[in-house]
């Protein structure tokens, strides 16, 4: 996790009101998956069924498809270990008691 955010920390700030680097992280739950043939699974093999223990990154940007896709690009992909990383996004709206 560390490194991803660092990664994404490079990209932007994460500022929520008069705070930076503002990120959550969830505890650890368990992911599942089965590797397909064409993927090159960091845990686990082609065909099999794997669990591993997973969290959740959390952290939120202003709407700017450019800045987005910048933040994938750039600061997650090339810094999470995973071949393919799940990465959701959500429009949300967010209240600032200051700024």
């Amino acid at each position: 996790m560390d490194r991803v955010l660092v990664g994404v920390l490079h990209v932007d700030d994460l500022i929520y009101g008069n705070y930076k680097n503002v990120a959550w992280h969830s505890n650890d739950g368990i992911e599942q998956f089965v590797p397909s043939k064409n993927s090159m699974p960091t845990e686990g093999d082609i065909g099999e069924r794997k669990q591993v223990t997973s969290f959740k990154l959390e952290f939120s940007i202003p709407r700017d498809k450019h800045l987005l896709l910048k933040v994938i690009e750039e600061g997650i992909y090339p810094n999470h270990p995973w071949d393919e990383p799940v990465v959701q996004v959500t429009e949300a709206f967010e209240t600032r008691k200051h700024g």
